[in-house]
């Protein structure tokens, strides 16, 4: 009777714990720098652009999340991953091994991102006490600012690129107060790296690209993660001991079918298995992940051996 009901289950798409679409699972990478930069210009400074691949990856999570559209994976749970690893910030641009870390972290597709361009000009206007002039420091500036950002959205099964989004963030202002000192006294450049001015054209780059990923990921097809395993050890508590974990695309929360192998019907002719009546014996719920191994909460009548089968629920990503 249990088996028969199992195999209603199985074949229901729309069993209960199923009925409610998850949202997609989106990690978004620290962005690249790109090689090719254009530098900040002052009337009488000059740097390169700073690393702010971080700070916009985080400003397009922020606006993701806002929309509430897709589940954006935390920063946290990604550098644990690198770590466990032993992969280097620099990895997560090559989309090969981006995709093998979307396998790990259990999602559905993976943005890197590059700044693409980065420009900042300012444009003093009048002469600098900074070579002589004995006049107040505060002088009338221009600024220009632009940034171009692009994005690839990767399928972590296959590593391909499914689609590629660009944001270009521009801003121009003209006789802007400017004071060349900072609290001490000493002359400074205004600098773009903090400027309102470049944060204005950082932000409309963000938001174009927001407006371009939202419905690609909303039509990103069902991603089944298939995990076929092992109970490696059953406690008396109901504590359930699983020989497959984070490689195995496991996650914090997911349920898993708990079976006990039946007999096997094989073809008399090739030997190729045909099915096999396996039992249902209940479901496992995971509490703890490791790379190789993972604890559930076994939720089910029937005692759990070890070498019980676990395995993917229907419907369930």
């Amino acid at each position: 009777m249990r088996s028969a009901v199992y195999l209603a289950l199985v074949l229901l798409p729309g069993a209960c714990w199923s009925q409610v679409a998850a949202k997609k699972r989106v990690a978004v990478f620290d962005f690249e720098n790109a090689a090719v930069q254009a530098a900040i210009t002052s009337s009488y400074f000059q740097t390169h652009a700073p690393d702010i691949g971080k700070g916009v990856a985080e400003l397009l999570v922020n606006k993701l999340v806002q929309d509430a559209e897709v589940t954006v994976l935390e920063r946290t749970a990604i550098d644990k991953v690198l770590a466990e690893q032993n992969l280097t910030a620099s990895d997560r641009a090559d989309p090969a091994a981006a995709a093998r870390l979307g396998r790990l972290l259990g999602v559905d597709a993976i943005v890197l991102g590059t700044i693409a361009h980065y420009e900042y000009s300012e444009k003093m206007k009048g002469a600098s006490r900074f070579f002589g002039d004995s006049g107040s420091p505060k002088r009338k500036c221009d600024i220009t600012s632009k940034i171009i950002i692009s994005t690839r959205l990767i399928n972590p099964d296959t590593a391909e690129v499914l689609t590629v989004s660009e944001g270009v963030g521009e801003t121009h202002r003209k006789d802007v107060k400017m004071d060349l000192r900072d609290t001490g006294g000493r002359l400074v450049m205004a600098s773009g790296i903090n400027s309102p001015v470049m944060n204005e054209s950082i932000d409309k780059a963000v938001a174009q690209l927001a407006a371009q990923l939202e419905p690609e990921l909303l039509k990103l097809p069902p991603r089944t993660q298939v995990i076929n395993g092992l109970v490696a050890d059953a406690g008396a508590s109901g504590e359930l001991i699983l020989n497959v974990g984070t490689n195995s695309g496991i996650r914090v929360g997911d349920r898993l079918q708990v079976l006990r192998a039946g007999k096997e019907i094989r073809d008399p002719l090739s030997g190729k298995l045909l099915m096999r009546n396996d039992t249902f014996l209940g479901i496992a719920v995971i509490t703890n992940v490791n790379d190789s191994f993972s604890i559930a909460h076994y939720e089910g009548t029937e005692p759990v051996k070890v070498s019980d089968m676990v395995k993917s629920l229907a419907g369930q990503k």
